[in-house]
Formats: C-alpha cells, sequence, structure tokens
C-alpha cells in the first residue's frame, strides 16, 4: 500500500480536479493526502475500503477522506469520475465537508443515485473542468460554487429523493435498497416482483443492466460483501457470520468468499482486521 501526494493531481493553484477513468483501470491499493469523489458511470467492481467490500455500479457515489485505504477490484467494464479536492485549501464553502459527509457517506459505504441526478452530476463535473482550463481571475471561485452545487444536488437527492426520480427509476432503486436491506433473508423473486409491481423478466434485465449482475449474483455478491465488513470488524466466528449474512452452509460460504476474494475468510480477517 502507498500514498499518493497532491503534487501529482494538482497545478495551477487547482483545489478540485476532475479525472475521468473510462474505463478504471487496475491501480493498486492506496491512500491520499487529498479528498476524493468517486461516481460511477457505468460497469461494475468490487470497491475495497479499509476492510469493507462493496459492490459498485452505475449510480454508485462514494465520498473518500485522505487516509481512506482503498482499491476497486473484479472491474467489468468499470468507467467511473474521480473528483480530487484539497477542502483545506477552499476559500469559500466552509461547511463542504460536513455536507458531503451527510450526504454520502453511509452505513452501506456508498449512496446511488438515480439517472436524473446523475446526469446533472455529470453536466456540473463538465462545467467544473472547463473552468479549470478558463483560469482567470474568478475561475477557482466558479470552481468551487460549481462543486458546492453538486454537494447540495446530492444532499438533495438523499433527503428528498422521490422529488427527482422517474416511477420507474424510484422503483429499481427502492429494489436494490431492499435487497442491500433484506440480503440475509431467503427471497423470493416472483414475491419481489410483485411487491414492487416490476414484472419478473423486466426486474431481472433492469436489475442486470444496473448491477452488472443477475439477482441471484447481486444478491450473492451484497452477503459476502456484508461477511467482509463481519470479518474485518467483528470477533463473530466464520460460521456465525456466514449464518447471519444469509448463507445457509458456512462451507460452502467459505468456498464462494475464496472464489470471490481470492482469499479464505480467515485470510481476509487476517489482512483486513482492525483496518
Amino acid at each position: 500500500m502507498f500514498k499518493l501526494n497532491h503534487n501529482e493531481f494538482f497545478d495551477n493553484n487547482k483545489v478540485i480536479n476532475v479525472l475521468p477513468r473510462l474505463p478504471q483501470e487496475p491501480f493498486p491499493e492506496h491512500c491520499h493526502d487529498f479528498h476524493e469523489l468517486v461516481l460511477v458511470k457505468s460497469g461494475c467492481g468490487i470497491h475495497f475500503c479499509d476492510g469493507r467490500a462493496i459492490h459498485v455500479s452505475r449510480g454508485s457515489i462514494l465520498y473518500l477522506k485522505d487516509e481512506d485505504v482503498h482499491f476497486f477490484d473484479q472491474l467489468d467494464n468499470l468507467c467511473l469520475t474521480n473528483v480530487l479536492f484539497m477542502p483545506d485549501e477552499f476559500h469559500s464553502s466552509p461547511d463542504l465537508i460536513s455536507l458531503l459527509t451527510e450526504s454520502c457517506r453511509s452505513d452501506s459505504g456508498q449512496i446511488m443515485v438515480g439517472q436524473n441526478i446523475q446526469q446533472q452530476a455529470e453536466l456540473l463535473l463538465m462545467q467544473i473542468r472547463e473552468e479549470n482550463e478558463r483560469q482567470d481571475t474568478y475561475s477557482s471561485l466558479m470552481v468551487e460554487t460549481l462543486f458546492s452545487q453538486l454537494a447540495v444536488l446530492l444532499w438533495r437527492d438523499r433527503e428528498l429523493n422521490k422529488k427527482f426520480r422517474s416511477e420507474e427509476q424510484d422503483n429499481l432503486l427502492t429494489l436494490i435498497n431492499y435487497i442491500n436491506e433484506n440480503y440475509q433473508d431467503e427471497l423470493n423473486w416472483t414475491e419481489i416482483s410483485d411487491k414492487f409491481n416490476i414484472p419478473l423478466r423486466t426486474l431481472n434485465r433492469k436489475l442486470q443492466e444496473h448491477t452488472g449482475l443477475t439477482p441471484n449474483n447481486y444478491l450473492g455478491r451484497v452477503r459476502l460483501c456484508h461477511a467482509s465488513y463481519l470479518l474485518s470488524h467483528s470477533q463473530d466466528a466464520v460460521t456465525d457470520i456466514a449464518f447471519s449474512c444469509g448463507f445457509n452452509d458456512s462451507n460452502y460460504f467459505s468456498s464462494k468468499f475464496h472464489q470471490a476474494f481470492d482469499m479464505t475468510p480467515m485470510q481476509y480477517r487476517k489482512r483486513y482486521k482492525n483496518s
């Protein structure tokens, strides 16, 4: 693991730098002395941060503070935008970090936004890139203003999400959140299809389009990701973790975990314990 320095990414007195990764290339585990906002445009992968693994896909947004140790793995055409920034250098918006923390830091390790919010965010990021190129007397102020707009946009979406989403988009994200919150249960896709008023064939197609995985594979990955957190942040036995995350057989769990993360549950615990 190594640490990235802001001198490698910021020049001409910039305090915010927008870097599209289309696609994201493999990059080793690292931390940095600046903050980072990650907006996933398409594709999917697994993001590891301080011992927690989470599945990321279209609409995922991650807020990483300085010293957060992280990397992406199992990249499947993962396209994203990295927004690097140094909040201590901002001339305005003193409460911006609190706003971003409230908007983008969640117990799950990410937030998810719908297509409308994603498009608005991408437009703001494009304007930030243009202002960074302009570099006139007030361009730095405009960059910070645009970034503040992005933070407020994400806050409003989290607090008032249904106001900005179409019914279909809202149903899909609500469905994904339902899976994320009920992963330990035996989920019946036909019953879920009825519950969210989404035809089963449409549910399968839309969920795969959004997450990059079939419903069963997505559910399995969510379970494994939650298990990764318990392995690194608790003293619970592997068997107990397996059952608490929805697996009925600890040997099957260990096999699937090794297949997903290329290490056994105990190896994972040893590597990331107290991260």
